[in-house]
């Protein structure tokens, strides 16, 4: 059986329903109920999370296939040269990018107001805000972040994304690395799609917020080792920022004990805008497969140098 999961048993039976809707109907086995003689002939893995136990164990191993679009738990894993990694691309744009537009929305109609009246039994009419006259910025321009841009653009006065190198988005101004003052500068909103690299812990401190407008709102849904959480926190009890909605955290899942949980304008949620949906999952797996097969380019090779 050259074709392993490493996933829970549910997952299992799921992927392998909808890699039959693909065509695909070779033996697949879970890592977890394989032997050691099984796991000798395992040539590629479909899953996330793969300790290196599981790594020593398929000596035969050539391809990894991620399950979600961030592969950084695969990075401190020690593997032969040769091995492929790749992960799901085009997929979570769509998603990721409603959840990014629902936070922004939340926080300029002021949402969490409208549930406290709610709760209160009071009407008490306020003067709500507009997306139309601010100035988004997109942290991040791989093909999540510009379908974010993109969805922001029609509906806001502007839009920035900044990449490794200036990205070129219609309709957006980009930014290459070495320009983030002027990418900060003036920032209403700012939505951070980055992976989490050596060279992106932290990027987001105190010294990038300060640059944006005071009372701004950042919305996280990439990593959450990219942002300062300590320095997010002295933003937003400062009134440098009004608050922020954190889909990703620096560790997962947030401890009950964490002052983020009360601090106030800050909205936690478990980690849900970029689902991994099996279909799609399934889908890029298959193609990707037919690709190794016939020894083409495979979708969504990570760089190990680069981390994505």
């Amino acid at each position: 059986m050259e074709i392993a999961t490493y996933c829970e048993p549910r997952v299992h039976q799921e992927l392998l329903q909808e890699l039959r809707q693909q065509g695909i109907d070779e033996s697949i086995g879970r890592v977890e109920d394989m032997d050691s003689d099984q796991l000798r002939a395992v040539r590629i893995i479909f899953g996330w999370r793969i300790p290196q136990t599981v790594i020593d164990a398929c000596p035969s191993l050539e391809w990894i296939q991620g399950a979600g679009a961030g592969v950084d738990w695969l990075m401190p894993v020690r593997l032969p040269p040769g091995v492929a990694i790749t992960r799901i691309v085009d997929q979570f744009g769509p998603d990721m990018g409603e959840f990014a537009l629902m936070a922004a929305l939340n926080w300029v109609k002021d949402w969490p107001r409208i549930y406290r009246q709610q709760v209160d039994h009071e009407w008490s009419p306020y003067l709500v805000g507009q997306l139309k006259v601010l100035r988004v910025g997109v942290l991040g321009a791989g093909s999540i972040g510009a379908h974010i841009a993109q969805m922001f653009r029609p509906l806001v006065a502007e839009v920035r994304a900044l990449g490794r190198r200036e990205p070129t988005i219609p309709g957006v101004l980009g930014f290459a690395a070495d320009a983030w003052p002027q990418f900060y500068d003036n920032l209403d909103c700012l939505v951070m799609v980055l992976p989490h690299t050596p060279e992106t812990i932290h990027m987001v401190g105190a010294e990038q917020l300060a640059l944006m407008r005071r009372g701004a709102y950042l919305i996280n849904v990439g990593r959450g080792a990219v942002l300062d959480e300590a320095a997010l926190s002295a933003a937003v009890e400062s009134g440098q920022l009004s608050g922020a909605a954190l889909d990703v955290l620096e560790h997962e899942p947030l401890p009950p004990e964490s002052p983020l949980w009360e601090l106030p304008g800050v909205t936690i949620s478990p980690h849900v805008s970029g689902p991994s949906r099996r279909a799609g999952m399934a889908e890029i797996f298959a193609e990707n497969l037919a690709r190794f097969r016939r020894g083409e380019a495979l979708l969504g090779l990570v760089d190990r140098g680069r981390g994505y």
